[in-house]
């Protein structure tokens, strides 16, 4: 049971406020969650990639983010790179440094710093393609990897971190349009190849809606974990 919860968002209060499993949710000064589990007060902030407990939580071993007194999700752009390099980056693949795409600014400098979570300390390559899709964020990651021997090992990694996530799914079957995520709380992504002998071309697409994955659904999913609740528990 959470005693007490604050943050200075009323949205994301709001959505506090339903949750089964927290006491009371008062109006606070972070930028994120600050909650008591008895005497014991824990925080969560949003894209601090400097704190030892940082990063997307589908890549994260959870035993961290249950005994850390302070965690931090990515920002919503970060949040998309993670879900797009971060498995390729764990499995040692990628070659050089990434080129993302997103519809909105972002700081590729503060992505990087979180993918270097990953074991990819290069950083990558952002630019900007504005588009209006409303709540949805969209970005296409582009990543030079060393050429598997078969082309499924790239979805099987993939599968390893998601195939069991709740907040982010393949887009196998689904439009591929922003009605798809707007509203919800899960990203989607989609893969595509481009092969070569020694060096291939992988792209990613991901899609979220900038309240849900990319945003205050990330944060209950952290908390979540960290309070060692069902991870989908007061977001669906």
């Amino acid at each position: 049971m959470i005693d007490l919860i604050r943050t200075d968002d009323p949205a994301l209060a709001e959505l506090l406020g339903k949750h089964p499993r927290i006491g009371k949710v008062e109006p606070g000064e972070l930028a994120g969650i600050e909650f008591w589990q008895g005497d014991w007060r824990r925080r969560i902030r949003v894209g601090d990639p400097d704190l030892e407990v940082s990063g997307l939580i589908e890549l994260m071993d959870n035993n961290p983010l249950v005994c850390a007194d302070e965690a931090s999700v990515p920002d919503p752009i970060s949040t998309l790179a993670l879900i797009a390099l971060g498995p390729i980056a764990l499995a040692g693949m990628v070659t050089e440094a990434p080129t993302v795409i997103a519809n909105i600014e972002f700081n590729p400098d503060l992505s990087g710093k979180f993918l270097s979570h990953t074991g990819w300390p290069s950083g990558m390559i952002g630019h900007v393609e504005r588009r209006d899709l409303g709540p949805v964020l969209a970005m296409t990651a582009m990543a030079a990897i060393a050429t598997p021997e078969r082309w499924d090992e790239i979805d099987d990694i993939y599968a390893e971190h998601y195939s069991r996530s709740f907040f982010v799914r393949e887009a196998a079957g689904t439009p591929w349009e922003p009605e798809s995520v707007t509203g919800q709380p899960w990203a989607i992504y989609r893969l595509r190849y481009t092969p070569d002998e020694t060096t291939s071309l992988l792209t990613i697409q991901v899609l979220a809606d900038a309240d849900g994955k990319a945003g205050r659904t990330q944060l209950i999913h952290a908390m979540n974990v960290m309070a060692g609740f069902e991870e989908s528990l007061g977001i669906a």
